[in-house]
């Protein structure tokens, strides 16, 4: 049936807002919004697409020639919906020009409104994905209790603040200050020994983990523009998280209280100093489950389909365990866990035909670098200029470690798949 051109014009573009809104990468809402006008009769689509806004152009059969701009005043995570867009964009590819536009559009709606996973279950794994986070930094029992406990508290205060709209940046700043008072209100009531590998613990639940992993792949598929744009982004959020929490730090301070020791250690390797066990085996294997549950129960706050959940935890642990006992130490750890979790993202997604991001994002969120950057700024507010200009580098080195990983395992992907006259999945 012939489509109008209002109609195809509206499905493109509410089809790649829905994937920009979920934080979908800016490569891949332009392949959308532009396969789906060409699917649907568009004679040339072109599509320029920032974190914040979408410009689409195209030509009908006569050459005539439409735009339309989309503002996206509304971004968080859920990597169902970009799952969905995605298998709905094929399906539209394949049909061609056959296509029901009221069919696509009620499809669209539907996939817009998909429920996400309920307040008290987002909680809880949030929770869990804390108390995980905290065995794999070397953490004690107590301290893993401790950060569940705050980890639910500040998943809570992040979803009721989300209909404030009140910024990434102000809520990372918050978000770090009420961590922040809250680990040392533990400490100062002799709940935990340090405050250290709880308040990261806790921290990584809200590094900006999706905002790196979008800014590398989107700087791989030559959107500079908008790739240099959510590396800005991450920094920022990056360092209101650090802010916040050193202001909670100074706020115990100004009173005696609270902790004033700073562990400069920036690669904190579990296995070697978990207590469970002395055994090289079961170290592995310790560190291989928290990891893998820190990944599975990060991937329900992200909101990851049930059916992929499995392979997030699997791949996050995979990739831990490398880093921990085969990685030459350093930067050189982060890259080999990275590129790890990179190409196994990308065997699934050719494999299962889901986007990457769908396992990349959760299997990698174990190795992002959530505490160099609250160190480093820690260092600073105590006036160890030399432990932060260390502290800094280590975790920048890190960041462009991961950012190698992820680049080469891509780029490899990519050869594969152009080797075996494959069709790259988008």
């Amino acid at each position: 049936m012939e489509i109008k051109c209002e109609d195809m014009m509206e499905i493109a573009i509410n089809a790649g807002t829905i994937v920009l809104e979920n934080g979908g990468e800016t490569y891949r809402t332009e392949e959308t919004v532009t396969n789906i006008a060409k699917s649907l009769g568009a004679k040339t689509a072109s599509a320029f697409v920032t974190p914040t806004v979408i410009q689409f152009s195209y030509t009908d059969s006569k050459d005539h020639y439409h735009s339309a701009i989309r503002r996206i005043t509304k971004r968080g995570t859920n990597l169902k919906k970009i799952a969905q867009i995605n298998e709905l964009s094929r399906r539209i590819v394949k049909r061609q020009k056959q296509s029901n536009p009221r069919q696509i559009e009620a499809i669209l709606e539907r996939i817009n409104k998909t429920p996400s996973y309920s307040n008290i279950l987002v909680y809880s794994m949030a929770a869990c994905s804390s108390f995980c986070f905290t065995f794999m930094f070397g953490g004690s029992v107590f301290e893993a209790i401790c950060a569940l406990i705050i980890g639910f508290g500040i998943r809570v205060f992040l979803i009721f603040f989300e209909k404030f709209n009140l910024g990434s940046f102000f809520i990372s700043i918050f978000s770090g200050f009420l961590i922040s008072i809250l680990t040392e209100i533990a400490f100062v009531l002799h709940i935990i020994p340090t405050t250290e590998i709880v308040l990261i613990a806790v921290l990584m639940q809200v590094v900006p983990g999706l905002a790196i992993v979008n800014a590398i792949r989107d700087i791989i598929a030559s959107d500079l523009v908008a790739g240099t744009a959510r590396l800005v982004e991450a920094f920022m959020i990056a360092s209101a998280l650090s802010v916040g929490s050193v202001f909670g730090l100074l706020f115990f301070s100004f009173f005696g209280l609270g902790s004033n020791v700073l562990i400069i250690d920036l690669l904190t390797n579990v296995a070697l100093n978990t207590s469970f066990s002395q055994n090289k085996i079961l170290k592995i294997l310790f560190a291989f489950i928290f990891s893998c549950g820190a990944a599975g129960f990060s991937s329900f706050y992200l909101n990851t389909n049930q059916f992929d959940i499995i392979w997030c935890a699997l791949i996050g642990g995979v990739g831990w365990v490398l880093y921990n006992f085969f990685g030459t130490g350093g930067a050189g750890s982060y890259f080999i866990g990275s590129f790890t979790v990179a190409l196994l993202a990308e065997i699934l997604a050719y494999t299962i035909n889901n986007p990457a991001t769908v396992y990349l994002l959760p299997g990698l969120l174990p190795l992002v670098p959530g505490g160099g950057m609250f160190k480093t700024m820690r260092a600073f507010a105590n006036g160890l200029m030399n432990d932060a200009l260390t502290l800094g580098f280590s975790t920048m080195s890190a960041a462009g470690a991961i950012a190698l990983g992820i680049a080469l395992a891509s780029t490899f992907a990519k050869i594969m798949n152009i080797a075996f006259k494959r069709k790259v999945k988008y």
